[in-house]
């Protein structure tokens, strides 16, 4: 048994919306630049990403109260909230093999 085929289509999605963003926020030679510019702020950038994935899901607990946003969709929402728990997961797996 397999799963959803939904569910890859979702994650094949935001990896390329990842690869998209990342032309914008990234650098060339590391693509997490943004994310890591919290280090800046004396934050881990793995707890960054978490913090950007955290505005997302207020903007979608927005959603879930109101019923409307101003701004940016739901979809798109859930697709930043995705690509930022990605960032986070690799991120912390980057830290944990440098022993951070």
């Amino acid at each position: 048994m397999s799963g959803d085929p939904r569910v890859r289509q979702v994650f094949e999605h935001c990896a390329d919306l990842h690869d998209l963003k990342q032309k914008d926020y990234g650098r060339e030679h590391d693509p997490f630049a943004n994310v890591r510019s919290a280090q800046e702020w004396g934050i881990e950038p793995w707890i960054g990403a978490l913090v950007r994935a955290g505005d997302k899901f207020k903007r979608l607990q927005q959603y879930v109260m109101t019923g409307t946003l101003a701004n940016e969709g739901v979809l798109d929402s859930f697709d930043d909230a995705i690509v930022y728990i990605a960032i986070a997961k690799v991120l912390f797996e980057e830290a944990q093999r440098e022993g951070l």
